[in-house]
């Protein structure tokens, strides 16, 4: 699967799951995302990475080997796609270094 476009990085409304996502050359919006396990602000727990395909609903679990190649092509395309107005460059820098961190993790 080629990547076309990029949309950005961001911590969802939800607790504070992890996604990046973007978009394939199938025309489809995927997300690489970390999903939140508790709510615990100083000390977030996440459960294992899944890749959703947001256009047809279908979900595969990730092992963090697999998330950790997918942040990394996806790395690639982040500093080529032109700024977001309603997010800063260090906020989503932020987010894809601790999604990097995780896939670090052995849990």
């Amino acid at each position: 699967m080629k990547i076309n476009h990029i949309f950005g990085f961001e911590k969802l409304r939800d607790g504070g799951s992890l996604v990046a996502s973007f978009q394939s050359d199938d025309s489809c919006e995927y997300w690489v995302m970390f999903p939140i396990e508790n709510r615990d602000v100083s000390n977030p727990e996440f459960k294992d990475p899944i890749l959703i395909n947001r256009t047809t609903g279908v979900e595969m679990n990730l092992n963090r080997s697999d998330a950790k190649q997918w942040l990394a092509k996806l790395e690639l395309y982040f500093e080529e796609r032109s700024d977001l107005s309603y997010v800063t460059k260090q906020s989503e820098t932020e987010i894809l270094n601790k999604m990097l961190t995780l896939c670090k993790l052995n849990i």
